[in-house]
């Protein structure tokens, strides 16, 4: 798995939607091939329920993987996958699936991967508190007018506390913080950000996964979509948000 950084040219929506497809479509090629389990999740979930494809504004894809399974994907995708495509980091601690043209690198799909947290109590909040602190150091190119105040006096401390150790050490800590749990009925996106890493997850809800059509291509959804999507969302996912909140997370167009 490589790592690069993005210096991709703007590109459209329309543009990054037919892109994430095609990334999507490859990776659910590989999964099925090999028998590999994964969902869509967070906002690619909420778009193969509600619009049968993207959120008309999203600009990525999200797929929710367990780490046994991610481990299986990670030595098979990079031998199968299209030539165009590679496994990532982006400068940061979620693996990705992106384009190898950089002209195309504003379109990924992030891999959310379930690990086992720790029991409830202080060795919880130590383990929290070790992938935050992470999750700052590798930060790159944090566009601070988006955060209060607190928040960028914690960015920029965590960014110089970082500054000292490579990026490949600090991805390695990572990893080897959100593996280390094996068991244990409580699960979270170890590699999601920042607060959406903080839900609490259970097997169960992920043990049926049910076929659903995301723009034309079968993938797979929870089928407790309904309990997965009120935790992310709210009990009203269904309703689309006002205009004024309805932009892309990525994109700067």
């Amino acid at each position: 798995m490589t790592s690069q950084k993005s210096e991709g040219k703007k590109l459209s929506l329309d543009a990054i939607h037919a892109e994430l497809l095609e990334q999507l479509r490859d990776i659910v090629s590989v999964c099925d091939r090999h028998g590999i389990r994964y969902n869509m999740m967070c906002g690619s979930l909420l778009g193969a329920v509600r619009h049968q494809g993207f959120i008309p504004w999203d600009d990525d894809v999200d797929i929710l993987i367990t780490r046994e399974e991610f481990t299986r994907f990670r030595e098979v995708y990079p031998k199968e996958c299209d030539p165009r495509f590679e496994l990532t980091y982006l400068n940061t601690w979620t693996p990705r699936v992106m384009n190898h043209d950089p002209e195309k690198a504003a379109a990924f799909t992030d891999l959310f991967i379930l690990d086992h947290v720790p029991p409830e109590g202080l060795r919880r909040k130590w383990w929290f508190l070790r992938l935050h602190l992470l999750q700052g150091m590798l930060k790159h190119d944090v566009d601070y007018s988006r955060f209060g105040l607190k928040n960028r006096i914690l960015l920029r401390a965590t960014h110089l506390m970082g500054l000292p150790f490579s990026t490949e050490w600090k991805t390695k800590r990572y990893e080897a913080i959100s593996t280390r749990y094996k068991t244990g009925d409580d699960l979270c996106m170890s590699n999601g950000a920042f607060e959406l890493m903080m839900h609490i997850w259970h097997p169960e809800q992920f043990a049926e996964l049910i076929p659903a059509s995301f723009e034309g291509i079968r993938v797979l959804i929870p089928k407790k979509y309904d309990e997965v999507l009120t935790i992310l969302f709210g009990p009203d996912y269904m309703t689309p948000p006002p205009e004024s909140e309805r932009v892309a997370k990525h994109l700067d167009v």
